[in-house]
């Protein structure tokens, strides 16, 4: 929660709100600005996503570059 506190207060006071703007940054808004993803393949995500959904193995599906695509 601390993290994303700025003067004034905090800009995104939900972690559901939190977690959204992570991965709309990572991958969408740096595709906008840089032509390319932010994400690194990490996988710090899953650990936090509610239903438990392995981004990158999502992300392999739909590049076919996976060991299930």
């Amino acid at each position: 929660m601390d993290f994303t506190k700025v003067a004034g207060g905090n800009i995104r006071p939900s972690t559901r709100a939190r977690y959204r703007q992570w991965l709309t940054h990572k991958l969408s808004n740096w595709v906008d600005q840089f032509g390319t993803s932010g994400c690194v393949g990490c996988g710090r995500c899953i650990t936090w996503c509610p239903s438990g959904i392995d981004i990158t193995a999502e992300v392999d599906a739909i590049r076919g570059t996976g060991p299930h695509a």
